[in-house]
């Protein structure tokens, strides 16, 4: 199942609580004991009764291999891993993919280490083809994108290819392509999406046109250019150029001419494609015996009257039979590889116990701006074994000042149904001067200084956790996570040492209910439905003033409308309770490069004596069009809703020739929200957004006043989303509607991905 970012969900909201771990499980209802046997390239792990399976794997692929390599002008440097079994139910339940997966072309594949996994299903031709298809597509990306995860990583920043031309490659290299079945199911495919461009085709059309244009290129061109195509296209980063510089024709004139191949019949797909009928055809040339003439023509010697020219039908039918004779040998001696090329005896070596290792399967940095902290670096270390079955996560967010850092260390095990881990977490806060830019952090601790105050003060502040998890499936859309965790807070002044340090330790919990069943719809855009429930509740061993709770949901929805337009929405809520209620913050963008602050017009100067809550702030996600920090309360209601068009799926991909083109999107966006303190919500004639208490205390004059004022701010706008040196950037235009006021626009620049 993954849930490897459980344990640190709640420092991930710290940041950004848009990029809220979601995922979807895998369900495991019996235990594995692998056995292995190595062949010439490749070894093949199975379970009980797989030998069989496993056996006829090998002698498939190393028969294969030859062929394989020779059509694609490549040999991998590395012996791949096939992992089989007995059936697609027990395939379901593999951990394989779900740890770190790399998002390359819009599908997801998990390339650390050369590794693929397929189920038998009882039908020796298709698994045949299936096993064919699976080791074809992993040479092809180890090809084009590198063994190692770093090159893989390195060249994905500069190279895309469209889904035809995996999918494509993999299932002509597998498929008996002049089959007459095969090729009108390649003609209705195309016929099925005349109008659209390739590069937004997806699924098995795209598989289909895809081996119908590798089918082409080899009949047309011969089979030596495919290789040339596959690699150029590693060097020169884009397929229509490699297409082009390959076959000497334009790429529009390309698929023009391969349209017309498969539409208008141009290949024969009945008797007329058979050596048999054209041994007939010729025979009966043959018997005609006169040739009509226009006129009859005096020729010299050695000339030949080429309109005219009557062709000896008894060498016909001898060159049609040979033709025929070395179509048939072709066909029986598909895998003897060319004249001088020496080929292997196949070798089995086995059974031995499978020899479960672990690699590095993710390493990632980004930026990162901290509400608190500021710009810093996240970076991410995932280790695992082949099967996905243990992971280890490591995690540091460090700032120049190198006394703000966050340290992570978690460990999952998904061997069983239920799957389990352990985690933990050390976050550090240096506080020093403080200006306009931070004294908001004092606002929910009821001190609101002047934005000219400058404070100068040199507080530590440190949050340990250690938490436990267990998570058990319902299917594998929805699972319910349990999580014990214990944690400590403390507030250390450092210029007054003198002073007592402020310490607490809790006792909790957290409760989740998580729904998944989105799908990639192309790189980094999904369809489908994702939400969570989430209720923590933190006991203090020091004081019972100080136990709290908080419940978070957080709904989200992608839906395609047309093309490659998709609207995507998110309505999160959160309430805290308790003797000690934890406020959460709403207004501006999360990771914002540029934040502006929401000025104040307090007059009290000071610090708070205890500062432990700011531990426990959160931050809700995006309101454009206001400044950060523009609200605040122990409960808030923010809904978003984004219309996202990826420039890529409209404009040929082959034209767009940087990455920033590449992963250019256009977004229109409205945001909705509002945060309040106590009971009365935004929907009550009385809350604490538009009811304010004047006198009281030392004065005998108390007035509560409500100004009906509309709680809800609304903010709409445009934006743009690229990446650029790897990262996605983010540029929103938003303006602010609050109680029938409209403000200037803003501009917000902010890094990583939306909703």
């Amino acid at each position: 199942m993954l849930i490897l970012g459980m344990g640190s969900a709640s420092a991930q909201s710290y940041f950004s609580s848009t990029q809220e771990e979601f995922g979807k499980s895998r369900i495991q209802y019996k235990r594995f004991e692998w056995l292995t046997i190595r062949s010439n390239n490749f070894e093949f792990n199975y379970y009980r009764s797989g030998d069989k399976i496993a056996q006829n794997a090998a002698k498939i692929a190393e028969g294969e291999y030859d062929r394989i390599t020779e059509l694609l002008g490549y040999t991998p440097f590395t012996t791949m891993k096939i992992f089989l079994y007995n059936n697609p139910k027990e395939l379901e339940q593999s951990n394989i993919g779900l740890t770190a997966p790399i998002d390359l072309d819009g599908s997801i594949l998990n390339l650390a280490k050369s590794r693929v996994q397929i189920a038998y299903k009882g039908n020796e031709e298709e698994f045949k083809q299936q096993l064919i298809r699976q080791i074809a597509r992993l040479f092809v990306y180890d090809m084009l994108y590198g063994g190692s995860l770093k090159e893989v990583l390195q060249s994905s920043l500069l190279l895309t290819v469209p889904e035809w031309y995996m999918a494509g490659i993999s299932a002509y290299i597998s498929g008996e392509n002049e089959n007459p079945l095969i090729l009108d199911r390649m003609r209705t495919a195309i016929l099925k999406n005349k109008d659209k461009k390739l590069e937004t085709i997806q699924g098995k059309d795209a598989e289909i046109i895809g081996q119908s244009i590798w089918n082409y290129i080899a009949l047309r061109y011969g089979k030596d250019n495919i290789s040339n195509i596959l690699n150029l296209t590693r060097i020169i980063r884009t397929e229509e150029s490699s297409i082009t510089s390959t076959l000497g024709v334009s790429y529009t004139r390309f698929l023009k001419e391969w349209r017309e191949y498969y539409i208008n019949n141009q290949y024969a797909n009945s008797e007329e494609n058979s050596t048999d009928s054209n041994l007939k055809k010729a025979e009966n040339n043959a018997s005609i015996k006169t040739i009509e003439t226009k006129e009859k023509l005096v020729l010299g010697a050695g000339e030949v009257d080429t309109d005219n020219y009557e062709f000896d039908a008894e060498n016909i039918i001898k060159s049609l039979a040979a033709e025929a004779t070395k179509n048939k040998n072709e066909t029986l001696d598909k895998t003897t590889p060319k004249t001088g090329r020496f080929k292997e005896t196949l070798k089995i070596k086995g059974p031995v116990a499978y020899e479960n290792i672990v690699i590095a399967n993710d390493v990632k940095s980004e930026f990162l701006v901290d509400p608190v902290r500021r710009l810093g670096m996240q970076n991410t270390l995932v280790m695992n074994d082949l099967l996905e079955n243990h992971s280890i996560k490591l995690g540091l967010f460090i700032t120049p000042v190198l006394r703000n850092h966050d340290v992570y260390l978690g460990y999952n095990n998904n061997v069983k149904r239920v799957d389990w881990g352990v985690d933990i977490q050390r976050r550090s806060i240096a506080l020093s001067e403080l200006d306009n830019r931070s004294l908001y952090l004092f606002r929910p601790l009821n001190i609101n200084s002047p934005n000219t105050t400058v404070l100068s003060i040199d507080r530590r502040l440190y949050y340990n956790r250690f938490a436990a998890h267990a998570s058990y499936p319902f299917s594998q859309n929805l699972r319910a996570v349990f999580t014990p965790n214990v944690l400590s807070t403390s507030d250390i002044d450092i210029a007054d040492l003198g002073k007592k340090n402020l310490q607490s330790i809790y006792m909790g919990f957290r409760g989740e209910l998580v729904y998944d069943d989105t799908s990639p719809l192309f790189s980094k855009v999904l369809i489908g439905t994702r939400a969570k429930i989430r209720i923590d509740r933190s006991y203090s061993f020091n004081n019972k003033n100080e136990n709290f709770s908080r419940m978070v949901i957080d709904a989200r929805h992608y839906h395609k409308l047309f093309g490659s337009l998709i609207l995507a929405g998110r309505i999160s809520y959160s309430r805290s309770l308790g003797n000690s209620p934890k406020v959460t913050m709403l207004g501006g963008v999360e990771n914002a490069i540029n934040r502006t602050i929401e000025p104040s017009n307090g007059q009290t100067v000071g610090v708070p004596r205890d500062l432990r809550d700011i531990l426990f702030y959160d931050f809700s996600g995006n309101l454009r069009g206001f400044n950060f920090a523009k609200l605040y309360g122990t409960s808030h209601l923010l809904t978003n809703l984004e219309l996202r068009l990826p420039l890529a799926q409209y404009v040929s991909k082959g034209s767009l020739t940087s990455n920033f083109l590449r992963n250019l999107q256009f977004v229109g966006f409205t945001d909705v929200g509002t945060a309040w303190y106590g009971n009365k919500g935004p929907f009550n004639r009385q809350n604490s957004l538009n009811t304010e208490v004047i006198g009281g205390g030392t004065n005998s004059f108390r007035a509560t006043v409500t100004n009906f004022k509309n709680p809800f701010l609304v903010g709409y706008g445009f934006g743009v989303r690229t990446t650029i040196l790897g990262y996605f950037v983010k540029a929103d235009y938003a303006w602010g509607l609050e109680d029938k006021e409209v403000s200037s626009p803003k501009l917000y620049l902010s890094l990583g991905y939306d909703f």
